[in-house]
């Protein structure tokens, strides 16, 4: 009998819970795409042994900020780096911000993450942002580094690997609905 009215108590303890909270069941039920996790590091080196990233990231770089998306394979990160990049791992694009299908599918199938995908799959635009991001940012890129997008500017390097176009097509989605429930 005691086990009843505890079952019923907490079941009106949590319907009450989330009433007063604003969430309804369908939010608490659901994934949610457009997340994503901020994680910082002090040192390149650091970053890359830990898997935070990649093995191209060249040594030096400090004061690394990344933005990673909780469900896809979307990043964008920044370090204070004004060295060079490692001709062995990165390719120059032929005309800055535009790479090439060609370009493309050349470094897709050189990343472990990208390497099975057709360059078409993989999406040119970013739906991640930070506050250190600039906007503008894919049309000063000049080196494609396995799946990520890099430039440098100002003692800075940025990189941004892009997600699905399958992927990117779900944020979009969850986000217009998000804009037409407000």
């Amino acid at each position: 009998m005691n086990k009843k009215r505890y079952l019923a108590v907490g079941s009106l303890s949590i319907i009450s819970a989330l009433l007063l909270s604003g969430c309804s069941v369908s939010d608490l039920l659901s994934d949610k795409l457009d997340e994503s996790t901020t994680r910082t590091a002090e040192s390149s080196s650091k970053a890359v042994a830990d898997g935070l990233l990649p093995n191209w990231v060249p040594e030096g770089g400090t004061n690394i900020e990344l933005v990673q998306r909780n469900t896809g394979n979307e990043r964008i990160f920044v370090m204070d780096y004004e060295g060079e990049l490692n001709d062995g791992q990165c390719t120059a694009l032929s005309k800055v911000g535009d790479p090439t299908d060609a370009e493309l599918a050349k470094a897709y199938a050189s990343d472990p993450r990208t390497k099975d995908l057709a360059a078409v799959e993989i999406s040119k635009t970013r739906t991640l942002d930070a506050d250190w991001w600039p906007d503008d940012a894919q049309t000063h890129t000049t080196d494609l580094c396995g799946r990520f997008w890099v430039h440098q500017a100002d003692g800075k390097l940025y990189a941004f690997a892009p997600d699905l176009v399958v992927q990117v097509q779900a944020i979009e989605k969850e986000r217009a609905a998000a804009e037409n429930n407000k």
